[in-house]
Parts: structure tokens; sequence; C-alpha cells
């Protein structure tokens, strides 16, 4: 393994708690578009709308497109799943942008439900002090990565910020690519950090030179093992206790 020089990290449920904002948000939105479409008073179809996105009574599923897909992503599901309830094609007009809309609207209003998966600015400021070129790459948007990112304070580590609304989504390898012309690296001194099997195929399709699953999102151990070189309770293990990364410590 080349030295990495690099590290490229999934947001949400990596550095983000995922149950915190996202489960809370997504249930948010759900209501609020079964009032947009004057269908309020439908327990049945907002269970099958959580579902047909990968949420059951509060469970993810991490193959879900809540786990690892974009807004559009979302969007197409509802729809399929509207349709299905006969809602006319007259209201779902304009519905992708709505939902953009007020999926930032909602991640503003929860703020304070935001909540970081382990000590973010302690660990990037270690990242920093080794030289280590530092990115994002997130099936979020542009505009609710950066509120996350500058609600912790940690915005201005990040020398690439890549989301689904910008580049082609994950696992295409878009952004490990942009991010290695950036931090002016080889893809095999870029490691990637995820909670996802498709944020570990993405460092796969990219050639990364390390793939990092984390344990505090939505995956288990059984999900993440046939693609991941290290699996890790969190980022917050990243750097070992004496400051070393914990890839050395293997090596050793």
């Amino acid at each position: 393994m080349k030295q990495i020089k690099g590290i490229l990290f999934d947001k949400d449920g990596t550095l983000m708690d995922f149950y915190s904002g996202w489960v809370l948000v997504v249930t948010q939105l759900v209501d609020r578009l079964l009032e947009k479409l004057e269908i309020a008073n439908s327990p049945v179809l907002k269970e099958q709308l959580l579902i047909s996105i990968g949420l059951h009574e509060n469970k993810v599923d991490p193959k879900g497109f809540l786990a690892s897909g974009t807004t559009q992503d979302i969007y197409g599901a509802f729809v399929q799943m509207l349709e299905k309830a006969d809602v006319s094609q007259e209201k779902l007009v304009g519905l992708d942008d709505w939902m953009t809309k007020e999926l930032y609207s909602l991640t503003q209003a929860n703020r304070d439900n935001l909540k970081p998966t382990a000590d973010l600015p302690y660990l990037l400021e270690q990242l920093r002090k080794h030289g280590m070129k530092i990115g994002i790459a997130t099936a979020d948007d542009r505009d609710s990565t950066n509120f996350f990112l500058e609600k912790i304070g940690i915005h201005s580590y990040f020398d690439f910020i890549g989301t689904s609304d910008y580049f082609e989504k994950k696992p295409n390898p878009d952004m490990i690519h942009t991010f290695c012309e950036i931090a002016n690296i080889s893809a095999d001194e870029v490691a990637v950090a995820g909670d996802t099997v498709v944020d570990l195929q993405f460092a796969k399709n990219g050639s990364a030179g390390l793939a990092i699953g984390v344990l505090s999102g939505v995956s288990g151990t059984t999900d993440l093992i046939g693609l991941a070189d290290l699996i890790l309770d969190s980022v917050g293990d990243i750097v070992t206790e004496n400051g070393d990364f914990i890839w050395m410590k293997k090596k050793d």
C-alpha cells in the first residue's frame, strides 16, 4: 500500500449520526408531502412511502435509498409509490424541486438534532497536522452538506466537497478523480471512509488505496466485510492514541 496522503469521507452515518438527522428529517418530509397532496390522514401510504426508501419502523435498510441514495432517488421512489396510490399527475408537477427545498428547510429546522459521530474537530486537526488532504463524497446535496459542516465548525478543514447535485453519484468514481486532481495526489494514495456497501464499492471503483468501513451508520460488520480493508467503530478511530493512523498500526 502506498502512503495515504488524502482521505475522502462519506457524510451521513460517517461524519453525521444518521439516526439523529436523516430518520427524523425524512419522516417529517413524508408528513409534509402528504399534507401538500391533501391526503394527510393516510397512515398506510405514509408507511409505504418510508418503506420505499428503506425505512421501516425506524430501522434503515443499508441497501435502501435513504442509506445511500440521492435526493433524486428518494423523489423517484416516492413518485412511483404515489402513482400506485392513484395520485394525479397534476399534483406531482414540480414535486422534485419542492422536495429539494423542503429537505433543506427541514435540515435547518432540525439543526439541534444533527450530531457528529465523533470528535470531528479533533480528528480533522490531527489529519491536518499530518499534512493530509481532506474531502467529502456524499449522496446529499451541497446546501445541506455545507449546513452541517458549518454547524459543527469544520467546513474550513475540507479541500474538496463532493455532492450528488454536482457530481456523478456513488459508486461512480467521479468524486475520487476530482478530489485527486484538486489534492494533486493519485487514487492509490486516497483512503475512503464510509458506512455503506456503496461507499466501499465507490472506493474500489476509483482504485482508492484504502477502503475503510465504519459501524457508526446503517451497516453492520457482515455488510461491509467483503469490501472493506479496515472496519472501525467510527471515524474517531482513524487516529490512534499515540497519534498514528490506524492503518499504520495494521501494517506493523
